[in-house]
């Protein structure tokens, strides 16, 4: 029988690199949403091995974040039998949007029904964690502020937003990046406060008054909003370390425009929206 999850996409509408622990980690404070952008992931239990197949081949075998998930919970429930793995990719891939997390996450969720164990989501987050800082993020989904280094989560309350999303060029190397961060005085513009009142109050404007990113200051920021100038969104953010840049739009006809035009002159360019779900079993 085939287990089936709709595993949604995040943007950052704020993440300040605080600073690098004695562990190495590095602290931060973030807004993630979860986005309409979402990747299909389909389960099936098998009596041995674990397998990963995907759309993108280079995706697919047992290095895909999807089947160490599955390693993880079959050891916490004490379960001896594998499963077989089918991922459609639509979240670009190294793009700033989680897609990987949000798979693994996708993956302990449907596990957890597939097994009829039926752990509550706090069993759930310590395995999601292992995984990586930002997977239990999306077992919870919608909005939620995330500290520490990522895994410390607060709910947030949230209204629709709409905007286009397009990825152009190539991701950085993590580790560069935390560097240049690290090296640079780089004091947050706008509060994220105020823009978690403003996001539960469904006030765009307060929104994008209050977005911020410190990773902004590792790319030509400027150039990568330029295709979006001619359609006078809101604002222009980028979402984890890159290369996703966002325009937030007042209303869903404007964003659509945009996405159409910018699709039509070749750009990966894509219309999306704030859900409240990270991971929706279907």
């Amino acid at each position: 029988m085939a287990f089936c999850a709709k595993a949604y996409a995040k943007i950052n509408l704020f993440l300040n690199v605080i600073g690098k622990r004695p562990d190495g980690y590095h602290e931060i404070d973030t807004l993630m949403h979860s986005v309409g952008v979402y990747d299909d992931v389909i389960l099936e239990l098998t009596d041995s091995d674990i397998t990963v197949e995907c759309d993108n081949n280079t995706l697919s075998g047992e290095d895909n974040i999807a089947a160490k998930a599955c390693k993880v919970f079959f050891e916490f429930a004490g379960l001896n039998c594998g499963a077989k793995i089918r991922i459609v990719k639509r979240i670009p891939v190294a793009a700033g949007m989680g897609g990987g997390s949000a798979d693994a996450a996708a993956v302990l969720l449907l596990l957890n029904s597939a097994t009829g164990k039926n752990y509550p989501i706090c069993d759930l987050l310590p395995l999601a964690k292992s995984l990586g800082a930002d997977v239990p993020f999306f077992l919870l989904g919608g909005a939620a502020r995330a500290q520490g280094i990522g895994e410390v989560l607060t709910s947030v309350e949230s209204a629709k937003i709409y905007m286009v999303l397009l990825k152009e060029g190539n991701k950085q190397s993590t580790g560069h990046m935390y560097s240049v961060v690290d090296s640079a005085d780089i004091k947050p513009k706008g509060s994220i406060t105020e823009l978690i009142n403003s996001l539960r109050i469904g006030n765009v404007d307060g929104v994008c008054a209050n977005i911020f990113n410190s990773f902004c200051y590792c790319w030509n920021f400027e150039e990568m909003c330029e295709p979006f100038k001619s359609f006078s969104p809101k604002t222009v953010f980028l979402s984890g370390s890159g290369p996703t840049v966002g325009a937030i739009f007042e209303n869903e006809s404007d964003a659509k425009k945009c996405a159409d035009s910018l699709t039509a002159q070749g750009y990966n360019a894509f219309f999306t929206e704030t859900v409240d779900t990270g991971v929706e079993i279907v």
